[in-house]
């Protein structure tokens, strides 16, 4: 009967397996239609439904909801992997611990752990949520893995777990998604929305793998990167419509030094076959080396984390609607023309219709032959990583270590440094002793973070001073414009000192694996002269704003005798219990005043914010909702016809428009270029730039019904009710705020509304600069500062900004220069063209008008809530717009006089 039964099974295993095969769920059965089709799309609940169906249907998919996100829906991984494989995904995830760092397994003991791991393949989708084409392909390559029996599928799943992340941005996905069905069929179908595609930051949550601000980047840092240890991910993009169809690496120079070299041929070996398999299918258009270098590690997590980065940026179409490209309109960037072939472009696509269907297929393509390639040499992957981490423990070059020393005026930004690090993985000791390193004394408590250690390379990029290489197009031609950022020193942007050691440090530690700011501190008065906080960091302002919230009378002092900007609160009702709330709130010492405060002061009110929120959407304006949120800054959002309407002095002290083009902010016009230098450049970056949609001027889009090439073509066009910007009516309305007493406060671009070539008081020094000239893309530059200015109390003398494109400004008249560039030569950190230019301009400007004034920032004081050391200059102007000029008497009766008659006014 035995024998029977197993003869039983032995004949049917085979037709069960097909069988079995039909009960799982495809895509096309779950949502009613083929993903890739036209004008189709599944939203996040229809996605993590479905793979939900498809691991309860397949023993080959498990599904996981490892966090929320910024909305609170699910962030889901779906692991990918055979049977056996997901039964022990514990025991691989060790021996990938132990491969990441050789200090836990011998030589011998790591042969044979490359023996028997798997490689494991991380794919992250539709991070940028307009680019849509990854969330539907990703269910794609599910479906197909839990049903294929081809020798090429087993053999991935037999040698790679797959850790898919259907997106890394659902909040996005889902909003995104809801706008293009919601005008689907209309004239403004295929329009990308007018609010931001993540609630905070829209793209820029792939320039986030740097400082873990955001949600979703701590989720997939913590409960997918670190705990896998991937020695591949690949990481999948949209790009403009109007060049390559599809790009992989090998990547432009220049390369992070940091990156080890075993990384870059690999991925230059991974992308230059995915690029041959893509081709072999007859594809068209495929390009690698161009476009993308791969400095930054804003993008680059992974790389510093030995393991491959494999992007892909596949051309856009309008969400999910076709378009036709005619051949003449296929532009040109970095390393390519999409005209002409190539060696690394050697089949250009020849226009025509490009679809959703076809972003699919492209990606169906890469995901099959990385994974394929991933299974084909998974000992190779293995035994790589391995030693990329016993080279990153043998680290010979450049300094040894990094110390910050104890003692740093900001321990709240230091003990966030710290925790970046560790979020990342570093190793971080704390001395226990005073030591000596480099001749150089540093006291017990300060930090070290040694760099022989398997992730060192993430730690030095972030401490060390960016030296961006000059590299022309070609010899003796102009120099290559950098595609992203070139600088992201920690140190430099949170105004710490961290100082690179060359010698052994020889000193007892403890490791560390948290860092806490130091405790604040409140010495209860004993008579009635007030309370005293030094104005020197963030933290003393977010408690000002606490306490005017809570009703504390505050002044700032600028006479004689104290540091201008110094908070001085006088004795009242209740205000002991109200600082000793403060004090165990944050890092900030309070302390009695020796006498009552006297001489010119400045009496501060909790500022009424209206933050300027543009249907062109603004990354600017997210990450300062996010800092204002995170901090308890209250603020009330303004859109176009709230400043039309008027009557702003009744309900604000401060406006505040961030970071936009001045033509996005009048007009509402979306697009790129003009002839504003700081705007950036078409030339290399709109047709390919990540993310980026075409340029305003294509008019390649087909008609909703038009499927076929040579039809006529459109460009999605604005719901009327967010077309327009401010215009005149918006524009005048501001400037009687103004006048009235209100405060203008623009940042970066936006100043351009009020600063042009020849606006008056404030004009723009760089209008007219040939932009070959001038380009600083993302860069620390110095500035010197007048610490007297309200808007710069509590600033150092000379203070490190990020630059990026932004306006310079030539003060005149009654107009006050608050930050300025005293050299032709501010670069701290990055890279510069054209810094002659700076020289004796400014780029903080105050400008009165009537009763009120503008005030004028060239660049972005909180930049991706990175610049901790310049949110004072944007805090400082809100708390200025709520400040009243005040004269504090010598006797407490004087100042209870005062007092009295603030309150009868009030």
């Amino acid at each position: 009967m035995k024998k029977l039964f197993i003869l039983f099974l032995l004949s049917v295993s085979p037709a069960t397996a097909v069988m079995a095969q039909k009960t799982i769920t495809s895509p096309e059965a779950a949502f009613g239609f083929k993903p890739g089709t036209d004008r189709k799309l599944a939203d996040w609940s229809e996605l993590t439904a479905y793979f939900k169906k498809l691991a309860a249907e397949s023993d080959r998919i498990r599904y996981e909801e490892v966090g929320k996100t910024t909305e609170g829906r699910p962030f889901i991984t779906v692991t990918i992997s055979a049977r056996e494989n997901l039964a022990h995904l514990a025991h691989y995830q060790e021996i990938q611990r132990k491969l990441a760092d050789p200090r836990t397994a011998s030589p011998d003991e790591a042969k044979q752990l490359i023996a028997e791991g798997k490689t494991v393949l991380v794919v992250t989708c539709n991070i940028h949520s307009t680019e849509i084409a990854s969330s539907q392909s990703a269910t794609e390559f599910a479906y197909q893995l839990a049903t294929g029996e081809t020798p090429r599928i087993r053999s991935i799943l037999h040698n790679v777990i797959i850790v898919l992340v259907p997106s890394l941005n659902p909040d996005g996905q889902q909003l995104v998604v809801d706008w293009y069905k919601k005008y689907l069929g209309t004239p403004y179908e295929g329009n990308s929305p007018v609010v931001l595609w993540h609630h905070y930051v829209g793209h820029d949550d792939n320039r986030d793998w740097s400082s873990f601000t955001q949600v979703e980047t701590r989720v997939a840092v913590e409960k997918v990167i670190n705990p896998w240890h991937p020695q591949i991910l690949y990481d999948i993009h949209q790009m403009g419509s109007n060049g390559p169809r599809i790009y992989l690496p090998p990547w432009v120079d220049p390369i992070d030094p940091n990156v080890d070299p075993i990384l870059v041929e690999s991925m230059n070996a991974l992308g230059t076959n995915t690029a041959l398999e893509i081709g072999q299918t007859g594809k068209q258009g495929v390009l690698i080396h161009g476009v993308y270098d791969f400095w930054s590690p804003l993008r680059d997590y992974i790389a510093l984390h030995n393991g491959l980065r494999v992007l892909t940026e596949s051309a856009c179409v309008d969400i999910a609607s076709p378009i036709n490209i005619p051949f003449e309109k296929l532009d040109h960037g970095i390393g390519y023309d999409a005209k002409v072939a190539a060696w690394n472009f050697p089949d250009p696509w020849k226009g025509g219709a490009w679809r959703l269907g076809d972003i699919v297929d492209y990606q169906i393509d890469a995901f099959f032959s990385i994974a394929n390639n991933a299974a084909e040499f998974r000992e190779r992957y293995l035994n790589n990583f391995y030693q990329i981490g016993v080279r990153a423990l043998n680290h010979k070059t450049g300094p040894s270590a990094f110390v910050i020393p104890a003692g740093q005026a900001d321990s709240a930004a230091t003990a966030r440094l710290i925790n970046i690090l560790r979020t990342g993985e570093v190793e971080v000791e704390k001395a226990t002793a005073d030591f000596d390193a480099d001749g150089k004394y540093y006291p017990n408590g300060s930090y070290i973070v040694q760099l022989a250690q398997p992730y060192g390379g993430f730690a030095r990029t972030l401490l060390e001073i960016q030296n961006y290489p000059n590299i022309p197009e070609y010899p003796g031609g102009p120099l290559q414009r950098p595609y992203d950022v070139t600088a992201q020193t920690l140190p430099l942007l949170f105004g710490l000192t961290a100082v690179p050691v060359d010698g052994k440090i020889t000193v007892a530690s403890t490791k560390v694996d948290a860092a806490k700011p130091a405790a604040g501190s409140f010495a209860k008065s004993s008579s009635d002269n007030g309370y005293l906080i030094d104005d020197y960091t963030n933290s003393s302002l977010y408690a000002l704003f606490a306490l005017l919230a809570d009703g504390v009378r505050v002044y700032r002092l600028t006479g004689a005798g104290a540091d201008p900007g110094t908070i001085y609160i006088p004795k009242q009702e209740g205000v002991d219990a109200k600082l000793a709330a403060a004090a165990e709130k944050f890092p900030i010492n309070i302390r009695p005043a020796a006498s009552a405060a006297t001489g010119t002061a400045l009496e501060v009110h909790l500022p009424r914010i209206g933050l300027y929120q543009s249907w062109v959407p603004s990354m600017d304006e997210g990450w300062t909702r996010w800092i204002f949120d995170q901090n308890k800054i209250h603020y009330t959002r303004l859109v176009d016809a709230d400043i039309r309407k008027g009557d702003l002095n009744q309900r604000f002290d401060a406006i505040l428009i961030p970071d936009n083009s001045a033509a996005a902010i009048t007009s509402g016009r979306r697009g790129l270029g003009g002839e504003n230098p700081t705007e950036p450049s078409t030339l290399q970056t709109v047709p390919t730039g990540e993310g980026r949609r075409r340029g305003s001027d294509a008019s390649t889009a087909q008609k909703p019904d038009a499927a076929t090439a040579g039809e006529a073509s459109r460009e999605p066009q604005t719901p009327p009710e967010f077309k327009g910007g401010l215009g005149d009516s918006g524009l005048a309305s501001l400037k009687s705020f103004t006048e009235a007493g209100g405060t203008v406060i623009t940042l970066n671009k936006a100043s351009g509304v009020y600063a042009t070539k020849d606006s008056g008081t404030v004009d723009n020094a760089l209008e007219g600069v040939d932009r070959k000239a001038f380009f600083i893309p993302g860069s620390i530059l110095q500035v010197a500062v007048d610490t007297t200015n309200p808007i710069a109390f509590g600033s150092t003398p000379t203070v490190p900004i990020f630059y990026e494109n932004g306006p310079t400004f030539r003060v005149n008249g009654t107009a006050r220069s608050v930050a300025f560039f005293n050299t032709d030569k501010p670069l701290l950190s990055g890279w510069i063209l054209g810094g002659q230019y700076l020289k004796g301009t400014s780029v903080i400007a105050e400008e009165p008008l009537g009763k009120g004034r503008i005030i004028l920032f060239g660049f972005r004081p909180q930049y991706r809530a990175q610049s901790e050391i310049t949110y004072k200059f944007l805090f400082n102007a809100l708390l200025y717009s709520s400040s009243t000029s005040a004269v504090l008497g010598t006797t407490s009766a004087q100042s209870a006089s005062i007092v009295n008659n603030h309150k009868g006014a009030e």
